[in-house]
């Protein structure tokens, strides 16, 4: 009987000393980093760049592949059901945490799901009106708009965006009779702003850098903080109005990830965090850097999901 009990003790601890080993080891071969979405795409565009500089700090290469298909959701329930062992990861938007299962209630997946590692950052919803105008800043924009009791047109790429709901947010805030007018593309919306068409512009302050001075005006960025595209436009916040819809993307994984697997990752991400290079890359791509880990992510899901909710359920 003592050996039979010696016998099984020695097996149970080869057993999870191996899963031990197993994890502690992570990662023994390629990663796979999976973008719901198609590629040449922004989302694609810093996936890739977080694999590359991801990779490196893991000694391991990371794979990028794009599976898109129902804006996201079809790669994020599949991902619900892979293997929590850390070799699938996926780089989405928080639009599919946020305002898709407000839009689409028959979604399978919720946030619990997965395990949020890491938002990298994002971009920031920007109000810009054309420089003919002579706005310089947003009070004096709405003000004068309540005061004429005028119908503001803004445009944006996307009916149910965060850009569109943003400004939507704003008008609601301030009081401001408005009409959202969806467009296929940033580009578009922006062009009927320079030609005088629409009073205003609702888009990432990416889009609108290249013709600030030349045609455009920010006026302000719906986000917590001033956006380092464009430092001298304050906050829909600092301007006196609660709108803060930055739009982030995360990078997270199926819910159970070891916790030697977390560690790994985390001091990777630490490591990335503090290199100056993949920083860069990231801003040259239009994304505003700005680490938050697991928790935090959670949180702004939450938040932002709350918001959306609100508007969602309201008019223009």
């Amino acid at each position: 009987m003592k050996h039979l009990v010696m016998a099984i003790a020695t097996s149970m601890s080869l057993v999870f000393g191996a899963a031990g080993a197993s994890a502690q080891s992570w990662p023994e071969r390629e990663i796979t980093l999976r973008v719901p979405l198609g590629a040449g795409g922004s989302t694609d565009t810093a996936a890739r760049v977080i694999a590359q500089y991801l990779g490196q700090e893991l000694g391991k290469t990371v794979v990028v592949e794009n599976r898109p298909g129902a804006g996201g959701v079809i790669a994020t329930t599949a991902l619900m059901r892979d293997k929590a062992d850390g070799y699938t990861l996926q780089y989405s938007p928080s639009s599919l945490f946020t305002s898709e299962p407000i839009r689409r209630p028959d979604i399978a997946y919720k946030v619990e799901d997965f395990d949020f590692i890491v938002s990298f950052g994002g971009s920031s919803p920007t109000l810009s009106v054309g420089q003919k105008s002579g706005f310089t800043d947003l009070k004096s924009f709405l003000d004068d708009a309540k005061a004429k009791n005028l119908r503001i047109t803004y445009g944006h790429p996307g009916a149910g965006s965060t850009l569109q709901l943003a400004g939507q947010r704003l008008f609601q805030e301030a009081g401001v009779n408005a009409q959202q007018i969806p467009f296929e593309s940033g580009a578009a919306a922006l062009t009927a702003l320079l030609a005088g068409d629409i009073n205003a512009y609702v888009g990432p302050e990416t889009t609108i850098l290249p013709y600030v001075g030349e045609g455009a005006t920010p006026l302000a960025v719906a986000s917590a903080k001033r956006s380092p595209f464009l430092p001298d436009v304050p906050t829909m916040t600092e301007a006196g109005y609660d709108v803060s819809l930055e739009s982030l993307s995360a990078l997270h994984a199926p819910a159970g990830l070891p916790a030697e697997v977390k560690e790994r990752l985390n001091a990777a991400l630490a490591n990335l965090e503090k290199n100056e290079e993949f920083k860069d890359a990231l801003a040259k791509i239009g994304v505003a850097v700005n680490f938050q880990y697991g928790d935090a992510v959670v949180k702004y899901i939450a938040d932002t999901r709350a918001v959306l909710e609100e508007l969602m359920g309201s008019g223009n």
